[in-house]
């Protein structure tokens, strides 16, 4: 006679749906954060700018405001030049595909959603990190070696530099949202096995097996 635990696959049962909706949840909340980047891209080509600032503060001469979408460096030189975040220079062309990627992640596979969030801001941390770094570069290109040197790091060098740190972003996001965990022990269904009472039964002298001739 077999037992089976009816108890223990309804509460997996039950969690394994609160899990999916779970989920689904973060998933439609990061497909709603990649539409209000896009949305709000002018905005977001601001706050770069602001952080852009700092990065090119760093290396390029005199001082560096944002105003909008334009970093001005240079300032308290002789020539100061403006650096304007494009659409297509913005991190927002970084950010989107990212997050879209994890929602992939969260609503195809059952990768843990705090798995995929530690991705997912690694990942992005990585591609805003990378961006500004191309920004501050091309803004020190420029007033080492003028227009030339800003067009050379700007479209060749340090889009180059971008790309591989999205690429790199993206394989970091899938080996940590979809690295396997540890394998738990299986848990097999509880078997009940019923003894007879007298588990052994003592053959006397005279006494004959089943099927087994008495012999004289």
């Amino acid at each position: 006679m077999s037992v089976s635990a009816a108890p223990l696959r309804t509460r997996t049962r039950a969690r394994d749906r609160r899990g999916g909706i779970g989920r689904l949840v973060t998933a439609g909340a990061l497909a709603v954060a990649a539409g209000a980047l896009i949305a709000t891209e002018a905005t977001t080509r601001a706050a770069e700018a602001i952080l852009a600032r700092e990065f090119i503060g760093l290396v390029a001469p005199g001082r560096a405001v944002a105003a909008g979408p334009i970093v001005w460096f240079g300032i308290g030189t002789p020539e100061v030049t403006g650096l304007m975040i494009t659409t297509m220079c913005s991190t927002t062309v970084l950010a989107v595909p990212l997050l879209l990627l994890a929602v992939a992640i969260t609503g195809i596979t059952r990768a843990p959603t705090s798995r995929v969030g530690l991705g997912l801001l690694v990942g992005l941390g990585l591609a805003i990190t990378c961006n500004m770094i191309r920004f501050a570069s091309a803004a020190w290109a420029y007033g080492a070696y003028g227009r030339e040197g800003f067009d050379l790091v700007h479209r060749y060098i340090g889009s180059l530099f971008v790309i591989v740190g999205f690429v790199v972003a993206i394989v970091l996001l899938l080996r940590i949202s979809l690295r396997e965990r540890g394998t738990r022990p299986s848990v097999t269904p509880a078997r009940v096995t019923r003894s007879s009472a007298n588990p052994s039964t003592t053959l006397g002298p005279s006494a004959s097996r089943p099927n087994e001739e008495s012999r004289p």
